[in-house]
């Protein structure tokens, strides 16, 4: 019942997008890679994995954005003499972080723009060991990013951002995301 309100508040802003574009004579397709900085819950330590992005601005200040990172398999051995286990014990994680969401820029000088994020996030997290236990968690939640656009030229823009994939995970990569990359208009 949770996920019923945020899919309408999602069909609303990208409604309220698409009535926008229909005022507006742009109409900017782009797509987008990246790198995102990610803190593992089991490990505490920064990993750099790979995400990808595209969208469409309908107007200088609205538009659309759907994303994915790939939140790449970390490991982590717990020795003998912490577990008591002969070998001890080794455990992985991975997972990935996915979103749709409404897009509002603020063009600040020329060049330069902020903008917010709002949408819904399917994130997904596994968890293993060498002992044969396993355990998936995998949530649909609000999605929230900031960020920061410097243009480069007419195609080539570079963009830094925040963003949130819902809720605190039990394990793996952490909701909250660092990313950096560069974006081609179309």
């Amino acid at each position: 019942m949770k996920a019923l309100p945020l899919i309408l508040a999602a069909a609303a802003l990208v409604a309220g997008a698409a009535a926008q574009a229909q005022q507006s004579t742009t109409f900017k397709p782009y797509i987008g890679a990246g790198v995102a900085t990610t803190s593992n819950r089991d490990t505490d330590s920064r990993h750099a994995d790979a995400k990808i992005f595209g969208g469409v601005d309908f107007s200088n200040n609205l538009g659309v954005e759907a994303g994915y990172v790939n939140f790449s398999s970390r490991d982590r051995q717990y020795s003998e003499t912490y577990t008591g286990i002969p070998g001890g014990v080794k455990t992985s994680t991975k997972g990935y972080g996915a979103y749709v969401a409404a897009k509002y820029t603020v063009p600040i000088t020329d060049r330069f723009s902020a903008y917010g994020k709002l949408g819904l996030a399917h994130s997904q997290r596994k968890w293993s060991n060498n002992l044969g236990y396993s355990a998936t968690e995998t949530d649909n939640d609000v999605y929230a990013g900031v960020g920061a656009q410097y243009k480069l030229n007419d195609m080539l823009s570079l963009v830094g951002e925040y963003e949130n994939y819902g809720k605190r995970k039990d394990y793996g990569a952490r909701a909250g995301v660092w990313s950096a990359g560069l974006k081609v208009g179309f």
